[in-house]
């Protein structure tokens, strides 16, 4: 646990001297081979499994690169002068920055489709089975649910009442990242107040109120937010009945699981949406 601590001091004290508020939803133009993708991939999957940096041995022994060790060490230092890694003083290995994460979520969203595993997808459609059609309940289920299986905060919306309903802040504070005393504190105190801030959010960064749309997701110091820059947010609208727009927000530690959880919140917007469909439907055979 020290050394995982360790590695999320240093690695504040790395993103301080970045500019602030920079939002790299583009990457800087550095040209990262397909071999660097493939690496950076493998550090990433590893470093979000295990909380450890990723040393060159590991990734020789099991990133199935079939490259010399010698080629492994000089492409990490490579992503680290390019700003895709960061070695903490504590650790011989590497971790992902911000600019890595950005990257690597880039090309998760340009896949046609991104899955979600069957024992998931069963939990969310018997949770579906089973919920009321209004509105309100339909958005703690959401809550209930997602932070049930990602163990994030959850954060719904009904635009109606501009009603939020969160989930899961205790279970996002069991995160290594988040067991420094300093920022328990500042995360706590920042969600005292997150309706108001949320209302914010939805209106300046999330376009609209009432305006469907795809993924919003901000990384780290893409946050608008400076009390969670060090985490990750992501944003999703749906359709509720009674011809209402609801949202979600999921917020967890850079180092998510981002293919789990862009599935798990797109798979249940595609719920919402068609229980919503479903019901006004019946409504006007009537």
């Amino acid at each position: 646990e020290a050394s995982k601590l360790n590695v999320w001091s240093e690695r504040r004290k790395w993103i301080s001297t970045l500019d602030t508020r920079v939002l790299m939803s583009k990457i800087e133009d550095v040209m990262i081979t397909e071999r660097q993708k493939k690496l950076l991939d493998f550090i990433i999957r590893e470093y979000v499994k295990h909380a450890e940096p990723v040393g060159s041995a590991l990734v020789v022994e099991q990133s199935n690169l079939d490259v010399s060790p010698a080629t492994i060490r000089n492409e990490m230092q490579t992503l680290e002068n390019d700003g895709y890694l960061v070695q903490p003083h504590t650790s011989a290995g590497r971790v992902p920055t911000d600019k890595a994460y950005r990257l690597f979520v880039n090309g998760l969203l340009q896949q046609e489709n991104i899955g979600i595993e069957s024992r998931s997808k069963r939990r969310i459609d018997n949770a579906f089975a089973e919920v009321a059609h209004d509105p309100r309940e339909i958005n703690r289920m959401v809550a209930h649910l997602l932070n049930e299986l990602t163990d994030n905060l959850v954060i719904v919306n009904d635009s109606a009442s501009d009603e939020f309903y969160q989930k899961g802040l205790a279970s996002l504070l069991e995160f290594p990242e988040f067991r420094e005393f300093g920022r328990t504190f500042e995360l706590m105190s920042f969600f005292d107040q997150f309706d108001e801030r949320f209302i914010q959010l939805e209106r300046q960064f999330f376009g609209g109120i009432n305006e469907l749309q795809h993924f919003k997701i901000f990384i780290g110091r893409e946050n608008p937010f400076g009390a969670i820059e060090e985490e990750t947010m992501i944003h999703a609208k749906y359709h509720l009945p009674q011809h209402r727009m609801g949202s979600v927000t999921i917020i967890g530690p850079i180092r998510m699981d981002y293919e789990y959880n862009l599935g798990l919140i797109n798979y249940t917007a595609e719920k919402v949406n068609t229980l919503t469909e479903t019901v006004e439907n019946y409504e006007r055979a009537q």
